[in-house]
């Protein structure tokens, strides 16, 4: 289409002409100044810049340039939100020329379908819904009437830019092994721009991409509100596409159907469900930090417990609003002053009532064991921000990712995660990085990397590439009652073993019993490990080892004598993309010329 593809020259900004002039907006581990020109081609990460060359063509999936995520991080102008808001609080012209500058500028740096920024149709889609929400900060229509500039800037850069993105969106569909959170993307984004402005094609453009949400949501959750992708942290983005979309097409008029909001519904209760008393996640499969609608510029933002008030709102569940959560800027642009006033009118959950139960998913294979006490004066700790004592187990025991490759998934077969008080003990190790540090890539993904066993030193699948498995494992749950879950998967079924996994919860005495079974008839060796938050200190006599977090009551793991454990220096830990540090973990190998039944008892005193 190219629409935009002839330079333009820059307009002036005095903001970019200030020296003093600095606001630094975070990229992942690094941070780029939003008050500077910007290069849109640069790995922020290595210094590396991707080749202004046919989109397509472009090697991303090797570190060759570079982190193409970190250039994509940049490109989604998450931070032209924030720009626009710093407009509309203070008036201040010289925000609004800075917005225009960093907008044309990037135009002329990205001619249509050259370089990085072109690769990939999510990348597209972002910045529509990104533009969505900063067209209506700026309330783009009364500002043309009055600034005639800007009314020209609008009709000759923007809505070109916005009409060649909206075409690039539809022609580009991903299929096959790509039609994940990448199409549901896609579908957001061009009915997010239908809603909104005069697209080429805009009713059959609406049509077409509300029935793929229609079609996605049903078909990428399950009936229990489970994203098939097994990428725990993706939650909060797949569930911002669904209800950004359906926030913008309730204000256009374009309502969903009962069946995709009764699916949402559902969604919004297994994501409040899997998050602990201090919103914590287990982060089971990829996490990269990813948002469709982030307004501020500060730190790690918890995009989880945002979408609890959104999810409150929307729906007008009290169920979802907990004591600790409150408004924020991202609600306020999705609901303005009527949600703010519906969402502060719902009465607060009894969370002793709703953090205390468990929440099993069998279709889906997630398990979530909870107790909640409310904490008395005189026990309350540093961190401890509920009132709430809390014991938080989740037991994965589901399929490992979506479709074929399933690209973002982990192989974390019958693994689990502690949390105590709103603290992790016992952590899955997180994702650092998609396509470079290939070591690192493979040990965050790899099945001794979590809290199961493996067997002969291989993965429960065939890891093939960065973002691809082969010989995909099964899952089956073999039985379910209150505090009971019990399990099996096949991922060893070549080495003639198969893994059993019960897990028990006393809830008297707050002890989970772990049972471990392994058939097999020939030789194997199996290893075990449990490993910890870097926080935590660890003290191993025999085998008893006791862990202590920082805020939270102190664990002990009676281990199987049967083993001799060591405490292990070589883990990693990744709570953000980009992030790592060195973590501690539990470790035993045993080798096997039989079955072998391993039992660990975790008890939090």
């Amino acid at each position: 289409m190219g629409l935009s593809n002839a330079p333009v020259n820059l307009p002036k900004s005095s903001v970019i002409d200030d020296p003093s002039a600095h606001l630094h907006y975070p990229v992942f581990e690094k941070s780029i100044d939003i008050f500077k020109p910007i290069d849109w081609h640069l790995d922020v990460s290595t210094a590396r810049t991707f080749p202004k060359s046919f989109a397509h063509k472009i090697d991303i999936r090797s570190d060759k340039y570079g982190s193409a995520k970190h250039v994509w991080e940049v490109n989604r102008m998450q931070f032209m939100l924030h720009i626009a808001m710093l407009y509309k609080k203070s008036g201040d012209a010289k925000y609004l020329d800075l917005f225009c500058y960093h907008l044309l500028s990037w135009k002329n740096a990205n001619p249509y379908m050259v370089g990085v920024n072109w690769y990939s149709n999510i990348e597209v889609n972002l910045r529509l819904i990104c533009w969505y929400f900063c067209w209506q900060v700026f309330d783009v229509e009364n500002l043309c009437a009055s600034n005639t500039v800007f009314s020209h800037f609008v009709d000759s850069v923007w809505q070109p830019l916005i009409f060649e993105h909206a075409e690039y969106s539809y022609n580009h569909p991903s299929l096959c092994s790509s039609a994940n959170n990448h199409l549901i993307s896609e579908y957001a984004g061009l009915f997010v721009a239908a809603c909104k402005w005069n697209i080429p094609n805009r009713d059959a453009r609406l049509k077409y991409a509300q029935a793929g949400l229609e079609r996605e949501i049903l078909l990428q959750n399950t009936t229990e509100g489970v994203n098939r992708e097994e990428a725990a942290e993706y939650i909060q983005f797949i569930d911002d596409f669904f209800l950004i979309a359906a926030v913008a097409g309730r204000h256009a008029g374009a309502e969903f159907s009962k069946a995709y909001n009764e699916r949402l519904h559902e969604m919004a209760r297994y994501m409040n469900a899997f998050l602990d008393c201090n919103f914590n996640y287990p982060m089971y499969g990829d996490g990269d930090d990813g948002f469709v609608l982030r307004p501020d510029v500060g730190g790690h933002f918890n995009n989880f417990k945002s979408l609890l008030v959104s999810f409150a709102t929307y729906f007008e569940d009290a169920s979802l609003k907990r004591a600790n959560n409150d408004w924020d800027e991202k609600n306020e642009l999705l609901f303005g002053a009527t949600g703010r006033e519906k969402f502060k009118s719902l009465m607060v959950a009894d969370e002793q009532e709703s953090l205390g139960r468990n929440h099993f998913c069998p279709e889906s294979g997630h398990f979530i064991f909870r107790k909640a006490v409310k904490s008395c004066d005189d026990v309350k700790r540093a961190g401890d921000f509920t009132g709430v004592r809390e014991t938080y187990l989740h037991f994965d025991a589901a399929p490992l990712g979506f479709l074929s490759i399933a690209a973002h998934g982990h192989a974390d077969a019958l693994s689990f995660i502690l949390h105590v008080d709103g603290n992790p003990v016992i952590v899955d190790p997180g994702t650092f990085t998609y396509h470079t540090h290939k070591d690192l890539r493979s040990y965050f993904v790899s099945t001794l990397a979590h809290n199961t066993v493996c067997v002969n030193g291989k993965n429960q699948a065939l890891q093939a590439g960065p973002t691809m498995w082969l010989s995909h494992y099964h899952c089956k749950t073999l039985n379910v009652v209150e505090d009971f879950v019990e399990a099996t998967h096949d991922g060893y079924r070549k080495d003639g073993v198969k893994h059993v996994r019960k897990i028990e919860y006393n809830r008297e005495k707050d002890e989970f019993t772990i049972t471990d079974t392994l058939y097999g008839r020939a030789p194997f060796t199996a290893e075990i490990p449990f490993h910890l938050y870097p926080t935590a200190d660890v003290l191993l006599k025999g085998s008893l080892a006791t862990v202590e977090v920082p805020g939270a009551r102190r664990v002990q793991i009676a281990l199987d004598e049967k083993l001799s454990y060591s405490i292990r220096e070589d883990g990693w830990y990744s709570e953000h993309f980009g992030d790592k540090e060195p973590a501690r973990y539990l470790y035993a190998k045993i080798e096997c010329r039989d079955s072998v039944e391993i039992v660990t008892k975790i008890s939090v005193l």
